[in-house]
């Protein structure tokens, strides 16, 4: 029986591991890849999210445009309607994951894959309301209730390491970096200077490998 399983593939580093994570070491023989095209997303996180698909042999990518959801810098007055949102990084998107998943649930029905995997870490944890082993749970529930009997589940097969430790994962398991995409801003190259940028150089530092990436800003 064709073990079939769709990947939430953003275009980064978490994401490309949890999908090579999947293709060498746990055996699924037939897996998809899902992005979601959201407000002002970047074009290089959307064609490098393409490029790592075909690299990693997925059967196939599919985009869906949402263009409705916005992170909260591109929500004004977001700070004095929820101050929570104070706490956050400006890249937080309101109720993102519910919608993602949700949407994820949608597709993987439709191609008969009953696992979907997401990329999550365990700074992300630390950093996001809806990203957690109780918020995953929580949805899989429903998912349960929503689709009875199919058997689909999120899994987050990264969700107990930290950054550095995908980053080493993801080269162990041979995941093109200089294919991947961390920046925040919404350019066709990363601008070298936004948090992602700079974690990013901070990892290809500390892993000893050259940065092949091409930024703005140095």
């Amino acid at each position: 029986m064709t073990r079939r399983a769709l990947v939430l593939l953003s275009g980064g580093v978490d994401s490309a591991a949890a999908l090579w994570l999947l293709r060498k070491e746990n055996g699924a023989s037939e897996v998809y890849t899902l992005s979601i095209n959201f407000y002002r997303r970047s074009p290089g996180e959307a064609a490098a999210a393409k490029r790592l698909s075909g690299l990693a042999g997925a059967a196939g990518h599919m985009e869906i445009d949402m263009q409705f959801l916005r992170e909260a810098e591109d929500l004004p007055g977001l700070a004095d309607s929820y101050p929570a949102a104070q706490s956050l990084p400006p890249v937080f998107l309101p109720a993102r994951n519910i919608v993602y998943y949700s949407v994820a649930a949608h597709v993987a029905f439709s191609l008969g894959a009953r696992e979907i995997v997401v990329g999550h870490n365990r700074d992300d944890v630390e950093t996001f309301p809806d990203v957690g082993c109780d918020f995953i749970e929580a949805f899989n529930a429903l998912l349960e209730r929503s689709l009875p009997g199919f058997g689909a589940s999120v899994r987050a097969p990264l969700i107990g390491l930290r950054k550095p430790e995908v980053w080493r994962l993801a080269h162990r398991l041979g995941v093109p970096l200089g294919e991947t995409w961390s920046c925040w801003r919404a350019g066709e190259l990363h601008c070298g200077r936004c948090a992602g940028c700079m974690q990013r150089r901070e990892m290809f530092e500390t892993l000893g490998i050259e940065d092949p990436t091409s930024y703005q800003e140095l």
